[in-house]
């Protein structure tokens, strides 16, 4: 016979927010804490209706700490990605550079073995 568990509010936003925070995906949380992916969808619903939160405005704070994680998130991807970019155009920079270096008439007859 199985024993249902019970978690608490505290552990159910501490593992909804680091999904949301994109520390760890839900198949992740899924797997290390042996729960189900649609119970964490569950939470995750009602972490967006503010049922973690003790006051009574719970439902936009909810909402809006949501959206600050996302952004976040968002924020980190995006950041990575122009930091990439940058790398990349400074290499394509540096290559077309040295493609374009001025040759000067000695160094035309050195290259062609007519050096004097």
């Amino acid at each position: 016979m199985r024993v249902r568990r019970s978690f608490s509010n505290d552990f159910k936003k501490q593992i909804v927010e680091s999904i949301v925070s994109g520390s760890a995906t839900q198949a992740e949380i899924a797997r290390e804490y042996r729960i189900s992916p649609v119970l964490i969808t569950k939470w995750k619903k009602d972490y967006k209706t503010g049922k973690f939160f003790e006051n009574v405005d719970s439902h936009d704070m909810a909402k809006l700490e949501l959206r600050v994680r996302e952004l976040e998130r968002l924020l980190g991807k995006v950041t990575l990605e122009n930091e990439m970019l940058k790398r990349a155009r400074d290499l394509n920079t540096k290559e077309k550079k040295e493609d374009l270096s001025i040759v000067t008439s000695r160094d035309w007859e050195q290259s062609q073995g007519g050096a004097k």
